[in-house]
C-alpha cells in the first residue's frame, strides 16, 4: 500500500528527531490514511484518503446499509 493520498497527494514527510542532549536522529511522519469505498465516475472504488479530506468533504463514503425486517410498534 503506498503511503500517498488520492485526493490530496499528502505523503510521508521525513525529519529530524532531536533528543535532550541534541543528538539528532532522521524519522519519518507517515499521512493517516483510510481506505474509503466511494463512487468515482459511476462505479464503486477504494481509495485512499487521508482524514483531512474526509473530514473536510472532498470525498463521501459510500455506505451500505441494510434495512433490518422489524415491524413497526404499535400503541
Amino acid at each position: 500500500m503506498s503511503r500517498i493520498c488520492d485526493v490530496c497527494g499528502k505523503g510521508s514527510m521525513t525529519g529530524n528527531k532531536v533528543s535532550k542532549s541534541y543528538n539528532h536522529t532522521r524519522r519519518t511522519w507517515k499521512p493517516n490514511l483510510l481506505k474509503v469505498k466511494t463512487e468515482v465516475g459511476g462505479t464503486t472504488a477504494t481509495i485512499n484518503v487521508c482524514t483531512r479530506c474526509l473530514r473536510s468533504g472532498f470525498v463521501t463514503k459510500k455506505i451500505n446499509v441494510t434495512p433490518a425486517n422489524v415491524p413497526a410498534a404499535s400503541n
